[in-house]
């Protein structure tokens, strides 16, 4: 599934409000990695929890955790069915 996240907000909490679940079995602080998601357009900073679940190459293909990505600017994003 693709989706468009506007600027100035948090993924997750975007996801929620348009009624799309993405797994936090950690509560959304990074530490499960079910969350995971491709950002296809614009910008989201890697973090440290990033860099524990992805490798490089993952990152470098736009791979970070759902829950604790905040789009600065517009994003386009892919929910994939299974952790890549």
């Amino acid at each position: 599934m693709i989706v468009e996240c506007p600027a100035n907000t948090r993924l997750q909490n975007w996801l929620l409000s348009q009624g799309i679940h993405i797994l936090t079995a950690c509560g959304g602080r990074g530490n499960c990695g079910k969350c995971a998601v491709r950002v296809l357009a614009g910008e989201a900073a890697i973090n440290t929890m990033d860099r524990v679940w992805f490798s490089q190459a993952q990152l470098d293909a736009g791979w970070r955790l759902g829950c604790q990505v905040y789009a600065k600017g517009p994003l386009t994003v892919e929910l994939p069915e299974r952790r890549p």
